[in-house]
């Protein structure tokens, strides 16, 4: 099995779980084994529990990075989302965002917010915005993530 390495790229501030991960992956599927995909579906760009999570996922930037956790807006038109300044963030294709909404059965007009671990599994599920301390103790659970802090210099 690979080291993890953390990686920072210059420009994007990003961290990588791996240097054969992409620092901004441009698919779910791009994703698997290298980040916990934070997906959260909104009937649009302006709805308030959307800008809600990308408030509590800046406040949380650090933790956010140092678990792999990657916000992933899936909105009608992704180009008009929020997005985070600080935490890491992927902006899928409409394509994407329409394969992943049927991939999990959310409704159009549905607010879900669904947390990924590396292998694609999902760990966590709910209705409203997630807190960072939250997701942090539903990943630091993980067999993945405990191996992780068992490394020397691990983030």
């Amino acid at each position: 099995m690979a080291a993890v390495v953390m990686a920072t790229l210059s420009g994007s501030g990003y961290a990588q779980a791996k240097p054969t991960c992409a620092a901004v992956p441009k698919s779910l599927a791009g994703m698997k084994d290298c980040y916990r995909p934070l997906l959260v579906f909104s009937a649009n760009g302006d709805d308030l529990r959307l800008k809600r999570q990308v408030e509590m996922l800046d406040k949380a930037a650090d933790d956010m990075m140092d678990r792999f956790v990657l916000f992933t807006p899936i909105v009608p038109d992704g180009r008009r989302v929020s997005t985070p300044a600080d935490s890491p963030y992927a902006i899928l294709s409409n394509e994407q965002m329409k394969n992943v909404r049927a991939q999990f059965h959310i409704a159009p007009g549905d607010f879900t917010v669904l947390l990924l671990d590396e292998d694609g599994s999902v760990k966590l599920r709910a209705a409203a915005p997630v807190n960072a301390d939250r997701l942090n103790a539903l990943i630091d659970k993980t067999p993945q993530r405990q191996a992780e802090m068992q490394r020397p210099h691990a983030n």
